[in-house]
């Protein structure tokens, strides 16, 4: 019984992990498309770029047309670790959720790799020129990374001693 709720929990959020994926491939793909019409403006038509530029200096604006490109990028860098992740996430439990263990060497490699995901998200948003994330948030991050990190290696762990006793049996 308990492993039915299992498979059909962990189906459910492979679900809410899918969608989540698409979100943010959307949004990657958006972004990315959007920084291409900025950087190919600037290089096809830089006498447009200068003219919106003069507008938008006028009204206030104190960032460079590099720091805003640099900006766009972060978020970009920002978006696609959070789809690695939720993507890494979502073939754990699609695994899971076809009945198979979650204690295997594999599952161990996709933890490993969310953990690199947030951590670099949280790069991404201390180089963002606004500062998106504090840097006690910055550390916060790291924490989690790291113990990402641990837990996958607790998964080897207990994926050896599995292999041992199965050799032994």
């Amino acid at each position: 019984m308990k492993q039915k709720n299992l498979k059909k929990t962990a189906h459910f959020i492979s679900i809410l992990l899918n969608i989540g994926c698409i979100i943010f491939g959307i949004m990657s793909v958006s972004l990315f498309a959007g920084i291409m019409v900025i950087v190919c403006t600037q290089l096809f038509m830089p006498e447009m770029v200068q003219e919106a530029w003069g507008t938008a200096i006028k009204n206030g604006q104190t960032l460079s047309f590099g720091q805003c490109v640099f900006f766009f990028v972060c978020c970009f860098g920002m978006l696609i670790c959070i789809f690695l992740a939720l993507y890494n996430a979502k073939r754990i439990f699609g695994c899971i959720g076809k009945g198979n263990s979650p204690f295997t060497l594999n599952t161990g490699i996709q933890i490993r790799k969310i953990a690199v995901y947030v951590l670099l998200f949280a790069v991404f948003s201390v180089l963002s020129v606004f500062d998106l994330i504090s840097f006690p948030a910055f550390f916060v991050c790291a924490l989690f990374a790291l113990i990402l990190f641990c837990i996958s290696l607790i998964f080897d762990y207990g994926c050896e001693l599995q292999q041992e006793v199965d050799e032994t049996l």
